[in-house]
């Protein structure tokens, strides 16, 4: 099987050699068109520190939409969920960044922890929204890629568990319970030893 990969790469491999420098860049021009991963592969081998400075500016950007959403930017007490949800997708389709998309979803549910400590969190809609993307952060930080972000998002981690103290309405206890679970998947019980 893999010869036959070997053999078609070969072939493709020799067309390409005889193919026109115009040709090739209109090639290269669609698939950075297609495919997040070619336009971030030819970004991160050609345009290298301008694309880091792009990244960092974009996410910049995005984290403003996110806590333009929350106290102490938003004193209305409405929050519109999906314009910030909005924003850490948008972020994470433009860049790829996996990193970033985390970064804003902590920064999201941080958000949230702190307008539940001034608002309360009596309201279902609010709860889950943070709640869940919690849970879908530390779902990524779970995965093999995000095993490696644990250290620099732990103590954010802990500070939301904290800061939902005394909120009521079970807000702290699930926020509480989702930091202990990802906490114990990454130090594991110390009574295991």
């Amino acid at each position: 099987m893999a010869k036959n990969n070997l053999t078609k790469w070969a072939e493709v491999e020799e067309i390409l050699q005889k193919a026109e420098k115009k040709e090739l860049i209109g090639l290269i021009q669609e698939l950075y068109k297609q495919s997040v991963g070619d336009r971030m592969l030819i970004n991160s081998r050609y345009l290298g520190e301008r694309v880091n400075k792009k990244k960092s500016q974009l996410l910049e950007k995005h984290r403003k939409i996110i806590k333009k959403e929350f106290p102490p930017e938003n004193e209305s007490g409405k929050i519109r969920h999906a314009l910030a949800e909005r924003a850490i997708s948008d972020y994470s389709n433009a860049s790829g960044d996996f990193m970033g998309t985390l970064d804003l979803m902590l920064t999201y549910v941080e958000g949230g922890v702190r307008y539940a400590g001034i608002f309360g969190a009596a309201d279902d809609e609010f709860s889950d929204n943070i709640e869940g993307m919690l849970d879908r952060f530390c779902e990524h930080l779970k995965t093999e890629e995000g095993q490696k972000y644990y250290p620099l998002f732990r103590e954010r981690l802990v500070n939301a568990c904290r800061d939902s103290e005394g909120i009521g309405w079970g807000f702290e206890d699930v926020i509480c319970f989702i930091v202990g679970d990802i906490e114990e998947f990454f130090e594991g019980d110390p009574n295991d030893t």
